[in-house]
């Protein structure tokens, strides 16, 4: 009786589990051919809607939570994309303002040499009128 009971558990162990397991073979060979296509997608062209398909279809599979990463990255590296491009914008205009300032101060200093220039003209015709 003994040795019925254990081999009645490891049959239940060994063709039960098939049954017992939420998915089936298809279904993960699906959802990991979806994530193989999606990451091709993703490393030619940046798109993670193949990614989201992924999720909404398989939202219990291992590959969707890695699908997840992958976005949740791909999002953050976007944004410190945008971000250095904006910085890098404000760095030029920074340059060119620089150089601006740089070109109106050589400007000023040659007005007021010029300004200089002509007090002294003033200065030496009110001495000697004509």
């Amino acid at each position: 009786m003994r040795y019925l009971l254990i081999a009645t558990i490891l049959l239940f162990f060994n063709f039960g589990c098939a049954s017992i397991c939420p998915q089936s073979k298809q279904a993960v060979l699906q959802d990991q051919q979806d994530f193989s296509l999606a990451f091709a997608k993703f490393q030619d062209s940046h798109r993670i809607d193949g990614f989201q398909k992924l999720i909404s279809d398989f939202p219990d599979s291992i590959w969707a939570d890695r699908a997840k990463t992958i976005i949740l990255y791909s999002q953050e590296l976007d944004q410190r994309k945008s971000q250095y491009l904006k910085l890098q914008k404000q760095s030029n205009e920074n340059r060119t303002k620089a150089e601006k300032a740089d070109q109106l101060e050589l400007e000023n200093q040659e007005l007021m040499l010029t300004i200089e220039k002509l007090k002294g003209s003033l200065i030496q015709s009110e001495k000697y009128p004509k």
